[in-house]
């Protein structure tokens, strides 16, 4: 029989909190695999300041971002066509496969061996195989991009794409009744709102898991983000002795908010491995790095850029050379038409400033062909005016497309450190790496070499 493998892409769960949730959780999935599955830890060598859009091409192509070079999420890929993900080499090997969420993953690949794919939810359009993928992409971005930062209300194209979705059988009737209780718990409890991006993930597996039963592919991924982001604001609150703060300086809410991520997770994997028993999968659970505590300091409330158009009409910008795809706050992403757009705009942009003339607006990395990164910041002196400066003109945030928001101080940051963890029937393979470190550009040409397959010459070596 032909190999199977599920690639659950846990973003950024360090082996911290893995142990810890299976210390106060000894009857869960994930306790189950630590007895009779294998967990090993991971790293990756990846270079610059780390951030899964660039760590994961990392494992999809088995090289490092030094070579691949992505560093930004709806960055111009053609450079890095040479190096290609798994699910274009093993489908171009007659493997069946599906794409679920994985960063970095636009534009959908479609041919005879694909079964399914669904790309990341920072991704340009709703583009999506088979087509009620495409449908649930709708949903999907439309509810990633309102809700960017910051949860805001949600809004009646929302409602009427989620009764559509239902009506059409696309999301279940029990995914449906648990976002409909996280609503209801949202009105009564404002806090619970904090928890609104785990809702992602309830309609995301449900569809994916009904997908995979589906059409049984051989090789698929399934990627979720709903534990990161917590972690990302509450670490403080579940692991308060790395920053000497006592109980009662915690928030018993937020702290349970990470186990309640993680408890999706392991609802998730408790299927998973019902599933590996009965069609011989291989679940793999990986993150392509994890999270540790970080002190940030002092917390100033951000800019973020609300309209696009208004700010285009002040820098005197043809609103039709320029297009703000999808990225994650406080990055954005602007493809121009042509390179003396976005030169104009690089040169716009640098001119704007807060009243003691700090630059507010910065490149974080090269442009890559005509897709720019900037990176907006912040400071007091913003905060306290509510106005930017711009050709020696002081003018009102408002009116340059920008709002003031403020989030949950942070208390957890990128490590290269995260995990790697097998159960099914395969795991035998592994169980030599139990005391080492693997790292993450391994794991591609370990994939290959599951299913066969010669791993390109530019490939580290496979485990």
């Amino acid at each position: 029989m032909a190999p199977r493998i599920i690639l659950y892409e846990l973003n950024e769960v360090p082996r911290r909190l893995l142990d810890f949730y299976i210390k106060i959780k000894p009857d869960s999935a994930f306790a189950e695999i630590s007895r009779n599955g294998l967990i090993l830890n991971t790293i990756t060598r990846d270079n610059g300041e780390l951030h899964p859009w660039s760590t994961w091409p990392t494992v999809h192509r088995g090289i490092y971002n030094e070579f691949h070079n992505i560093r930004f999420l709806n960055q111009d890929l053609s450079h890095a066509n040479i190096y290609k993900p798994i699910w274009e080499i093993l489908s171009e090997n007659l493997v069946k496969t599906g794409v679920f969420g994985s960063l970095q993953s636009y534009p959908p690949l479609i041919n005879k061996n694909i079964n399914f794919y669904l790309p990341d939810t920072f991704s340009p359009d709703a583009n999506a195989y088979p087509k009620e993928l495409n449908l649930f992409q709708q949903f999907n971005l439309i509810m990633a991009g309102e809700n960017k930062a910051i949860s805001r209300s949600i809004g009646i194209n929302q409602i009427n794409l989620f009764i559509n979705l239902l009506l059409k059988n696309i999301i279940s009737p029990k995914a449906t009744f648990k976002t409909l209780v996280h609503i209801i718990k949202e009105i009564y409890n404002p806090k619970f709102k904090a928890r609104r991006s785990t809702l992602q993930n309830v309609l995301a597996f449900d569809l994916f898991f009904k997908t995979v039963d589906k059409y049984k592919p051989n090789f698929c991924t399934y990627f979720t983000n709903h534990v990161a982001g917590i972690m990302h604001r509450y670490w403080k609150d579940l692991f308060p002795e790395d920053f000497k703060i006592g109980l009662e300086d915690i928030d018993k809410f937020h702290s349970n908010s990470i186990i309640k991520a993680m408890d999706l997770a392991n609802n998730d994997l408790s299927k998973l491995i019902k599933l590996s028993k009965k069609e011989d999968y291989n679940i793999w659970i990986i993150s392509s790095m994890g999270q540790d505590a970080n002190e940030i300091g002092e917390y100033i409330p951000e800019l973020m850029i609300r309209n696009f158009d208004k700010l285009l009409s002040v820098l005197g910008l043809n609103k039709k050379s320029y297009k703000l795809l999808p990225a994650m706050q406080p990055d954005y992403i602007i493809e121009a038409v042509d390179n003396r757009s976005l030169k104009l705009i690089r040169n716009e942009l640098k001119g704007i400033t807060d009243k003691e003339g700090q630059q507010l607006i910065i490149e974080r990395y090269p442009p890559e062909k005509l897709t720019l990164n900037i990176s907006l910041l912040s400071s007091k002196s913003l905060i306290k005016s509510l106005s930017i400066k711009f050709k020696e003109k002081n003018l009102p945030i408002k009116s340059l497309g920008f709002e003031i928001i403020q989030r949950d101080v942070g208390s957890a940051y990128h490590i290269p450190e995260g995990i790697f963890c097998l159960y099914g029937s395969d795991i035998y393979r592994f169980e030599k790496y139990k005391d080492q470190q693997i790292e993450t550009s391994r794991i591609c040409p370990t994939i290959l070499k599951t299913f066969g397959i010669d791993r390109p010459s530019y490939m580290e070596e496979s485990l």
